[in-house]
């Protein structure tokens, strides 16, 4: 090999070394010290903004607190989830409260419209949180729509807007409907009703206690439908003082000798005479309530003899308020034996006021169905 060959592999092969260790060794190394020198420039980012905060820790701790508070109060508008036992509750409580009858109502399942992924506060990367760390940290607002078909008084709808306008938890009516039926003199129409919820950390749903029994027979009163004296209901807290001034029927007892009025007055609206069954017998008389369904309206008959009255109940219940009075002297004999018959669902309570210690104007000698007292 001649003296040019040999230096011209020579040549050739310092090109290859230099070659090589520039894309091996030089370049490498070279884009190491970029690298480095990025992410030293965002980390100085970083420690600026750090130190920044640092200086403000105080009040943006201060802040941090209000904002949580003002979050919370926001909170405390929601339920936890949209339970569909709560649900049936709220609307019990509508016919409860108000001169309204829940028709039908329907609850559609509830559904996702937003989330707040509270997570993503913690510094790490939304991308890299599982969908564990979202169940458990994020807040997720669900809402449906109920759809109400209901019948009653003017003013009862009146006061079950205001009642959904100010209950708890924030709701709104999207669609309303009403009509007047002139030969039963009631309203009548269709509402619906949106419902919201937010659950997320350390929130706790609603839970409600319908004193219901395993296995009865009616959801709303205690026992199998019968008249057991244990039976809860919603006046058990104040032994019935809250049908003194909501019933749907009242039996007033008096001496027969009194000149204000008959010794018994049972009525169902105290403005109309029409409604009135009386006695003026100085003598103990039979009243019969009897409490029923017919072509699907629910119905309460009372008579004395071969007087009697029957109106519709537009209500949930039905509530008799008994204000009875003292004996004025041993020849006062008046006073009835109440019988009631039910044979609907309803609940028939007596709330009775003033009876005669010793001698009771007032017994309930008879019933069948859902028959509670308060004395």
């Amino acid at each position: 090999m001649s003296d040019t060959s040999k230096k011209a592999l020579i040549a050739l092969l310092g090109i290859a070394i230099v070659f090589l260790a520039y894309m091996y060794v030089f370049k490498p190394a070279q884009e190491d010290k970029d690298k480095l020198e990025t992410e030293c420039s965002d980390l100085q980012v970083r420690l600026d903004d750090l130190t920044a905060k640092e200086a403000q820790k105080d009040q943006l701790l201060a802040e941090t607190e209000e904002y949580k508070k003002q979050f919370d109060e926001v909170l405390k508008n929601y339920p936890a989830d949209l339970n569909q036992e709560v649900a049936v509750m709220f609307f019990k409580s509508i016919e409860e409260n108000n001169e309204f009858v829940n028709n039908t109502f329907s609850m559609p399942r509830d559904g996702e419209f937003y989330r707040l992924g509270a997570s993503a506060s913690s510094g790490v990367g939304t991308d890299a949180l599982t969908a564990e760390d979202h169940a458990k940290n994020d807040y997720i607002c669900t809402s449906t729509t109920y759809g109400v078909s209901y019948k009653g008084s003017y003013q009862g709808i009146k006061d079950v807007l205001a009642y959904v306008a100010g209950y708890k938890y924030r709701m709104n009516i999207p669609a309303f409907n009403i009509s007047y039926d002139n030969s039963m003199d009631i309203y009548q129409g269709t509402i619906s009703i949106n419902g919201y919820s937010i659950s997320g950390p350390d929130r706790t749903p609603d839970t409600v206690d319908p004193g219901v029994a395993a296995g009865s027979s009616n959801l709303f009163i205690a026992g199998d439908g019968s008249s057991s004296a244990g039976a809860s209901s919603k006046y058990d807290a104040d032994q019935g003082a809250a049908i003194v001034s909501s019933n749907q029927l009242a039996i007033m007892l008096n001496s027969a000798n009194s000149d204000l009025s008959s010794g018994v007055v049972v009525a169902s609206n105290a403005s109309k005479d029409e409604t009135y069954v009386t006695s003026n017998e100085n003598s103990r008389v039979a009243l019969n309530i009897s409490v029923y369904n017919q072509d699907g309206k629910n119905y309460v008959e009372y008579s004395i003899g071969t007087q009697k009255y029957t109106a519709e109940i537009l209500s949930s219940e039905v509530a008799v308020y008994v204000k009875s009075s003292a004996r004025v002297d041993s020849s006062d004999a008046n006073g009835v034996d109440v019988t009631v018959t039910n044979t609907t669902t309803l609940p028939v309570y007596f709330k009775v006021v003033d009876d005669d210690a010793t001698n009771p104007r007032y017994k309930l000698v008879g019933r069948s169905g859902v028959v509670k007292e308060y004395k």
